[in-house]
């Protein structure tokens, strides 16, 4: 688990700023003398780079059937399926590059030039990517849907550019290839006015195209969002359902109910000391503790309250102001359940409200009993 830990520290912090720090000299390296000191010490950094990602290459292939209880033969199988996975295929090009630069490009200052594909293992490191990546798969059928109506529109465009402006301007329209850089430069709103039709037809061509670059550009953002936003849906829905199926309150109820309940809380990280709410405070929100500890500071003496138990309930139940201050004593995480959902559970799952109901009344007859 320690090794773990550790490696995940590398891939996280350790290796992208390795990259970093290679791609700065190799960029930097571009706008210094060649004769002067600092071309020697940013070249030394590219190589002291590239030895580091091409040593890193070699370990992930010999550790990567860590942890499997296989023989030598199997061993081998999962190092080949390493090399041939994305990540594998990622990881060679970074330790690659360099060397096979050096071999193909006589000239040095040029042959680094070929570490850019160092880039790649921001991908290979980060997981916001990963799930951009994974956004694009998900919609590919309607993005390509709407990169076909741009590649009609923009073949259409240019042919209908040459026929309206051959005769205008030969030298930038003489042909279908040449009007397409007007094209693409007008379907994308660039808008750069190096070609600029002279004709009539031309500029109302080019109004036509513009407007529909907007439209097809909308759609594409419409639809990457739109991903996104069902990708981030469902990777909440998967961690909530995990944190709810750990609280022992809910463990006993089934896939439909838990289903239901995942679908109204949110996951909350608290930090230590921090006030959840506090007496006579307005209550709109209760808390199930899925780890850590609160405080509920009432009576004689504090109540702790830790994992599987629940807080906040009474106020959402009777409509009253919070009868106790609640502090959280150590980093928690929590589900929260706001009274527009609590109230929609409880029309879905009334059985659960009830348990609640009566932890709630057991809890107000004991602050009762404090009080007198």
């Amino acid at each position: 688990m320690e090794s773990a830990g550790r490696r995940a520290w590398i891939d996280t912090f350790v290796l992208p700023l390795v990259v970093t720090g290679g791609l700065a000299a190799m960029i930097l390296d571009t706008a210094v003398n060649p004769d002067s000191g600092w071309d020697q010490i940013l070249i030394a950094v590219v190589i002291a780079t590239a030895t580091i990602l091409a040593t890193e290459f070699m370990v992930r292939i010999w550790v990567a059937p860590e942890g499997r209880v296989i023989d030598s033969d199997s061993a081998w199988r999962v190092r080949a399926d390493y090399l041939a996975s994305p990540h594998g295929l990622i990881d060679a090009a970074g330790a690659l590059a360099l060397p096979l630069a050096w071999l193909y490009v006589p000239e040095y200052r040029d042959a680094q030039l070929f570490v850019i594909v160092w880039a790649l293992k921001y991908v290979r490191h980060s997981t916001g990517l990963l799930l951009l990546i994974r956004v694009a798969l998900r919609a590919r059928a309607a993005l390509f849907t709407v990169m076909t109506v741009f590649f009609v529109v923009f073949l259409g465009a240019s042919t209908v550019a040459y026929f309206f402006e051959r005769h205008a301007q030969p030298e930038l329209f003489g042909s279908v290839p040449r009007a397409m850089w007007w094209a693409i430069v007008t379907l994308t709103t660039t808008g750069y006015g190096d070609v600029v039709p002279k004709t009539l037809w031309g500029r109302l061509l080019a109004g036509w195209v513009m407007v529909s670059g907007i439209a097809v550009f909308a759609l594409w953002a419409g639809i990457i969002a739109n991903a996104f936003a069902e990708e981030l849906r469902r990777r909440d829905f998967l961690r909530n359902w995990d944190l709810v199926a750990q609280v022992p309150f809910f463990q006993n109820l089934g896939a439909a109910a838990i289903a239901d309940i995942v679908s109204l809380v949110h996951a909350r990280d608290v930090a230590s000391g921090t006030v959840l709410f506090r007496r006579g405070a307005a209550g709109d929100t209760m808390y199930f503790i899925v780890s850590g500890e609160v405080s509920v500071e009432i009576g004689p003496k504090p109540q702790k309250l830790q994992a599987g138990d629940f807080v906040g309930e009474m106020a959402l139940l009777f409509g009253a102001a919070r009868s106790a201050t609640v502090v959280v004593t150590r980093p928690s995480l929590l589900l929260v359940l706001d009274i527009a959902n609590f109230r929609e559970l409880a029309g879905r799952r009334p059985e659960l409200i009830n348990v609640i109901e009566g932890e709630a009344e057991r809890r107000r007859d004991a602050n009762r009993a404090f009080s007198a």
